[in-house]
């Protein structure tokens, strides 16, 4: 690649045209653009928005860029204008390279929000993408760009018969990072519609979604070496040496993300199920690549490698239904009315919410213990999520209320201590 700093410097060539006349009708030019710029922007964009429809959501998402990229295109047209009166334009050819950066770092900005919207660092990526456009600006208005370029062409070198410079390798990042940053952009919004489709099973959503990413991610980055000019037959090198990385030092990692996809494609684990895992019980709040996010009902989140959910036991409380079954044991004294205690344990049950009426509660008598004689309360759930000790809690109050009502004694440990004279 040849560089030739054949740049104009606009700054010079503004001072060297700058007749009163000429500037006042340029700038009024501008100042007109950027009026009518505006009002399309804010009048005729908000009326748009105000209807629900497909295009709106596309008109929603470049909105940010419209109002740069109209003041663009006006001044382009009014610099055909200008040249065709034979008119100085230096002033128009100056805003065109303002507009331009103003739109790319506008447009930039709003991927990485849809990117990365809840990233800590994102606003010092922000400052970063600016500091760049704008110098880039400045070197391209004082001419230096092209000479910049030739600079950082000749600091190169050859492998073999590819030729590497400075140039190509900063042509290659800015190359992959754009592709990377739009396959990440177009995954995020093809996630979001697909997610959305109610009618396809929630594990098949979160599979179509990994794998329409992860084929968005590899076609980018063999996009961009190509537009690069790398070929892509020498990534056969690194290929092999991925392997060999992966049989190794990468193999437990590896091994998640294989788990993580047979999980999806057998669909033993979807989003929504309550499982109990390595002595642990929530509720499956994500599924990833490499782990699975587990929501336990006081708010912790277990992060579970996918790896642990194929090789070990796992209790899936929801699998064929979420029906679940509590046992809530208790004691009563030898001289109660044990058709009493049952009703009243029974119908203790039968009033809280989400205990099913099919099957009903059931009270069974277990043991003649030393104390009393121990009963035991089935109760069956209609949602494996509820909390399990909050609903104990309530029973057994209500359990304790009608005892205490009818007089049934729940006994305690006792001794009898006999001394003989």
């Amino acid at each position: 690649m040849t560089v030739t700093p054949d740049t104009p410097n606009l700054l010079i060539e503004l001072i060297a045209h700058s007749e009163p006349a000429s500037l006042v009708w340029q700038l009024g030019a501008i100042a007109v653009i950027m009026l009518l710029a505006w009002w399309f922007d804010a009048l005729f964009l908000k009326n748009l928005l105000a209807a629900k429809t497909v295009q709106t959501v596309a008109i929603r998402g470049v909105k940010r860029i419209v109002f740069p990229l109209l003041n663009l295109f006006g001044v382009l047209i009014a610099r055909e204008v200008f040249r065709y009166l034979d008119a100085p334009f230096v002033l128009l050819k100056l805003a065109i390279p303002l507009f331009l950066s103003l739109a790319c770092i506008r447009l930039l900005v709003y991927v990485l929000h849809k990117v990365f919207s809840n990233s800590s660092k994102l606003r010092s990526w922000e400052r970063t993408i600016a500091m760049i456009a704008w110098l880039g600006v400045a070197l391209h208005v004082t001419g230096l760009l092209d000479a910049v370029l030739a600079g950082m062409e000749n600091l190169s070198f050859n492998a073999g018969h590819q030729h590497i410079s400075l140039l190509i390798i900063l042509q290659g990042l800015i190359s992959i990072a754009a592709t990377v940053l739009l396959a990440l952009w177009l995954g995020r919004f093809l996630e979001t519609r697909i997610m959305g489709m109610q009618e396809m099973e929630s594990s098949s959503r979160v599979l179509l979604t990994k794998v329409v990413r992860g084929a968005l991610l590899v076609l980018s980055v063999l996009v961009a070496l190509s537009l690069v000019g790398i070929d892509i037959r020498v990534l056969s090198v690194f290929g092999g040496a991925l392997g060999v990385g992966l049989g190794f030092g990468l193999q437990r990692i590896a091994s998640n993300y294989i788990c993580g996809f047979i999980i999806l494609l057998d669909k033993s684990i979807r989003l929504g199920d309550v499982i109990t895992l390595d002595n642990r019980t929530g509720t499956v709040a994500r599924l990833t690549g490499r782990y699975m996010v587990l929501s336990g009902q006081d708010g912790t989140e277990f992060l579970i490698p996918n790896e642990m959910a194929i090789t070990q036991a796992l209790g899936n409380h929801s699998y064929s239904d979420r029906k679940i079954r509590i046992k809530i044991s208790l004691q009563v004294a030898y001289n109660t009315p044990l058709e009493q205690a049952m009703g009243i344990m029974a119908e203790a049950a039968r009033q809280q919410e989400h205990v099913m009426s099919e099957p009903a509660p059931s009270v069974n008598l277990i043991n003649f213990a030393d104390n009393g004689i121990l009963l035991e309360l089935l109760v069956w759930l209609d949602d494996p999520e509820v909390s399990q000790a909050t609903l104990r809690s309530k029973i057994n109050m209500e359990i304790w209320r009608e005892f205490q009502k009818s007089g049934i004694e729940i006994p305690f440990p006792q001794r009898e201590v006999r001394i003989k004279p």
